[in-house]
C-alpha cells in the first residue's frame, strides 16, 4: 500500500512538471549548471553547495566577449538542468550557437532552466541613439559589466537562487539558506571597501575598455574615460594622442586594464603621460592568482586603485 502511494505521488509530481514545464531531478541526484563566466560560477557554487555540480566554461582571464567553442562546452550542456549567462549580449557570439548544438530543450530562452543574471539589475550605459556596426562592439542593451558591482552580484545570486528552484523545487530552503549567507557576505565586503574608499572618492581614472563603470559607481571613483575608440576595434595614434592631451588637462594618472588586454595601447598613452601607470585589475574571479574569491576579485581591485593613486600623488 505504501509503495503504491509512493509511485502514486511521483506519478503526480512527473504530471505537474510536464504540464508547468518545471524540471523535476531524481530524489536524490545533483543538478547540472553550466556557468558562462567564473563570477556566475563562484556564485552558483555558493548557493547549490553539494545540490549542484557547477560547470564554468571560461576562466577568469578569458575574454567573454570572444570565446573559442571546444567539444566539451557541449557534452556539459547537453546534460545541464541550468545554463546560467551574463546576458545583454555580452555572450551573444557564443552561447546562442552552443544552445542550438546542444539539443536540450531545458536550457534555451524561455525555459525553466535558462537564467539571464541581468534580470533584475539597475543597466548603465543604455545607447540613446540608433547604432550600427561601424561603431564597434557595441552592446545594444546597455553595458554588460554589472558583476563588477557587488550589490549587482546580490541579484546575480537571487537569479541563480530562482533558477535552482524552479529545478530542484525540493531543496528550495537549502538554496535560500545559502543564498543570504552569500548575500550578507556581500554587503559586509561592500560597507569594508566603501570605507576604505572614502579618501579616494572623485579619483578620476582612464580605462582601455568600458568595463569598470559599474565599480566606479559603487565605490564612487570616475573611469568615463576610455582609450578603447570603438569596442573591439584598436584605437588609432590620433584617438590616443587626444586622451593623453585629456589625462594632462585633468591630471589623470592611473588607467585600467582587464587581464586579457592587449596593454600595449594603455603603454603608448603612459609613456606619454609623466607619473601615470598601467594597473591590471582581475575583473573576474580568476583575473588573477590571488583573485580565487568573488570578494577577494572585489577587495584585490580597489587595493590596487587606491595604492596607484598613492604612488602617482
Amino acid at each position: 500500500m505504501i509503495l503504491k502511494r509512493v509511485q502514486l505521488n511521483w506519478v503526480y509530481i512527473l504530471t505537474i512538471s510536464l504540464l508547468t514545464g518545471v524540471s523535476m531531478n531524481p530524489l536524490g541526484a545533483k543538478v547540472s549548471l553550466v556557468a558562462s563566466v567564473t563570477d556566475i560560477q563562484y556564485i552558483a557554487e555558493q548557493i547549490g553547495g553539494d545540490r549542484v555540480t557547477v560547470y564554468g566554461m571560461i576562466r577568469g582571464f578569458d575574454d567573454p566577449h570572444f570565446v573559442m567553442t571546444r567539444p566539451d562546452f557541449l557534452v556539459n550542456l547537453n546534460t545541464a538542468d541550468v545554463l546560467c549567462v551574463i546576458g545583454l549580449d555580452l555572450e551573444v557570439g557564443w552561447i546562442p550557437y552552443l544552445q542550438q548544438q546542444a539539443r536540450n530543450i531545458k536550457i534555451q530562452k524561455g525555459q525553466p532552466g535558462y537564467c539571464d543574471t541581468s534580470v533584475g539589475v539597475k543597466i548603465l550605459g543604455e545607447p540613446t541613439v540608433m547604432m550600427d556596426r561601424s561603431m564597434g562592439d557595441m552592446h545594444i542593451y546597455g553595458n554588460p559589466h554589472y558583476a563588477t558591482d557587488p550589490i549587482n552580484a546580490i541579484q546575480i545570486g537571487l537569479n541563480v537562487k530562482n533558477a535552482l528552484t524552479r529545478v530542484d523545487p525540493m531543496n528550495g530552503d537549502y538554496y535560500e539558506k545559502n543564498f543570504l549567507n552569500l548575500k550578507n557576505r556581500l554587503i559586509s565586503v561592500t560597507k569594508e571597501e566603501l570605507k576604505k574608499m572614502e579618501p579616494y572618492f572623485g579619483l578620476k581614472v582612464a580605462v582601455f575598455h568600458d568595463q569598470f563603470v559599474y565599480l566606479a559607481t559603487r565605490f564612487k571613483f570616475n573611469a568615463n574615460l576610455t582609450i578603447e575608440e570603438r569596442p573591439g576595434v584598436p584605437p588609432s595614434v590620433r584617438y590616443m594622442d587626444q586622451v593623453v592631451s585629456y589625462m594632462l588637462a585633468e591630471k589623470i594618472k592611473i588607467i585600467l586594464i582587464g587581464p586579457y588586454h592587449n596593454p600595449k595601447y594603455a603603454e603608448y598613452v603612459s609613456s606619454k603621460v609623466p607619473g601615470s601607470q598601467v594597473v591590471t585589475l582581475p575583473v573576474s574571479v580568476g583575473g588573477s592568482n590571488e583573485a580565487k574569491t568573488y570578494e577577494d576579485m572585489i577587495r584585490i581591485s580597489l587595493e590596487k586603485i587606491r595604492n596607484a593613486s598613492d604612488q602617482t600623488k
